[in-house]
């Protein structure tokens, strides 16, 4: 039995995880697909890393109008959601930035297919928990242990990038995320030349980070709640079928 218990402390904790790191991935989509993120939320990030006051400097800055680059949002964000490959974009002026659009997208659709892996594979691991719970007389330990144990992992990540974040280290996050997730150079933008770093500075990222934090957080707590449903479930129904 006490093996028993260390198998559903250790799913349990496997279960949350799973669920957590799906959520954080599904949020990343999300906020890669919103048009907003390519227009409105630009143009206050731009506002706010220039020290800008008027949406003429902004257009300055950038060289769209907020028109011209509520279009541009358009089509960026259609083109990260649809499974078109192609992208045309007259604003781009270089051949690089389309290279590196495309390797973003690559980039968003792993994420998003990670996390529907993620979470049905925490819903599998639920019903295998349920199982192995059912086995036991005393579950609620195991079961608190892999949870506690599940948010301190998940905690001490978190606490890891706010760090970053509060100490001005967001930058350099910023890089070696790049430098993990891209085989290439393309990212290293130039303001003078490159439309893409001009429309997407680093507050917008900053604050992209700090949104897709509490979008997962919100989606993670309805996932616990219904992985939770299904485990005691499974558990009542396994324990109905032994008796």
């Amino acid at each position: 039995m006490k093996k028993l218990s260390w198998i559903t402390g250790v799913l349990t904790c496997v279960v949350l995880l799973a669920a957590a790191l799906g959520c954080a991935l599904n949020a990343v989509w999300q906020i890669a697909i919103d048009e907003t993120f390519y227009s409105d939320q630009s143009r206050a990030a731009v506002m706010d890393a220039m020290g800008y006051t008027t949406e003429e400097e902004v257009t300055a800055y950038i060289g769209l109008t907020p028109e011209e680059q509520k279009i541009f949002a358009q089509t960026t964000s259609a083109y990260m959601l649809g499974e078109d490959q192609s992208i045309d974009l007259p604003v781009y002026v270089s051949e690089d930035e389309v290279r590196h659009m495309i390797d973003v997208r690559g980039l968003i659709w792993r994420a998003r297919d990670w996390s529907k892996a993620l979470l049905s594979l925490s819903v599998v691991l639920a019903i295998v928990s349920a199982w192995t719970g059912a086995k036991l007389k005393k579950r609620v330990l195991p079961r608190l242990i892999g949870g506690l144990s599940a948010v301190s992992i998940a905690a001490l990540l978190a606490v890891g990038i706010v760090n970053q974040m509060s100490t001005g280290n967001f930058e350099a996050l910023f890089v070696r995320m790049h430098e993990m997730l891209f085989t290439n150079d393309l990212w290293l933008m130039n303001p003078a030349t490159d439309i893409l770093i001009r429309i997407m500075p680093l507050p917008l990222f900053e604050q992209a980070l700090a949104d897709a934090a509490i979008r997962a957080m919100k989606m993670l707590v309805i996932a616990v709640g219904m992985l939770l449903a299904v485990m005691i479930s499974v558990e009542r129904m396994l324990r109905r079928h032994t008796k």
